[in-house]
């Protein structure tokens, strides 16, 4: 097994599906958990089948332990079991706890904890008391750092890589755009545990709150942009899949990490209905304004 972790909007998913469009010859079974209730994430898979298994709402170290067992004891009774287990956790988990519940199944070896960083938002994120505990208890975990979006920052990588190494001295760090790692780098590391496992009592999940919201017949999607943009600042991630009414044939996928956020066309996930659109917005519980948000987006 290897845990894919990360900070909300780090870029887990773009390297999971990296994975599974090139996996080097290995049958890859992938678990995917989300915060919200709406598992956003697992419809975002490209290359679903039935080793593609979303796990319910919930931080994935501390509230999923059975779901995960179950997934993990599904998996390995098979005639034919996977070569690999890659799990997606949840952008608010931290990975020893999952790590902790996968090593309880003798026939799971855990091969390596990759944390991807998203170097836009890390030294702004890294310095907030508020999700400062939950990005630390991911960093420590890792075997393999990945420093997500580079591209995006320039000047300041070594300054975003000082930060990592300082929060994680003696981690493997990497560079990666797009989830660009071959398989053979990420999967058959064999990564002896960084430290002891076990879930750290941070209150990572605690700390932030989530809203989903559905539709079953095509959106405005006029509308739909114009409320996202007006979301309050405390709305730190937003993702998204829509099915617009000028355009039904095809589904857009909505992304926001911070003040960045991205509209991109794809053809439609076979998992979410006819003409049906999704939204997970997550944010800090401390400032959360269920009535705002519901007033911009009913």
């Amino acid at each position: 097994m290897t845990i894919v972790s990360g900070f909300l909007g780090a870029g887990k998913t773009t390297l999971v599906n990296r994975l599974l469009s090139e996996p080097g010859g290995r049958r890859i079974a992938v678990l995917v958990n989300d915060f919200a209730a709406v598992n956003i994430d697992e419809e975002l898979i490209r290359f679903q089948s039935e080793d593609t298994i979303g796990l319910t709402n919930g931080c994935a170290c501390c509230s999923i332990n059975g779901d995960l067992v179950n997934a993990i004891q599904r998996l390995v009774e098979r005639e034919e079991p996977p070569d690999a287990i890659v799990l997606e956790a949840s952008g608010l988990a931290d990975p020893r706890g999952i790590a902790q519940v996968a090593l309880a199944n003798p026939a799971i070896r855990l091969d390596a904890i990759l944390t991807l960083v998203d170097c836009e938002t890390f030294p702004e994120r890294i310095r907030d008391e508020r999700t400062r505990p939950t990005m630390l208890a991911q960093l420590s975990a890792a075997d393999i750092v990945v420093m997500s979006k580079s591209d995006l920052i320039e000047d300041r990588r070594d300054m975003i890589k000082g930060l990592i190494e300082s929060a994680a001295p003696g981690r493997t760090v990497l560079e990666a755009m797009h989830g660009d790692i071959p398989a053979d780098i990420v999967l058959g590391v064999n990564a002896s545990p960084s430290s002891t496992f076990g879930c750290s009592d941070t209150g990572h999940h605690t700390s932030f709150a989530s809203t989903t919201r559905s539709w079953s017949t095509p959106a405005d999607g006029d509308a739909i942009m114009r409320a996202l943009r007006e979301l309050p600042p405390n709305v730190i991630r937003a993702k998204g899949i829509f099915c617009f009414k000028d355009d039904e044939q095809r589904r857009f996928v909505y992304q926001r990490v911070g003040k960045r956020e991205s509209l991109e066309a794809v053809s439609a996930p076979s998992s979410i209905a006819q003409h049906a659109s999704r939204l997970v917005l997550i944010g800090f519980s401390e400032q959360w304004d269920e009535a705002e948000v519901s007033r911009l987006i009913p």
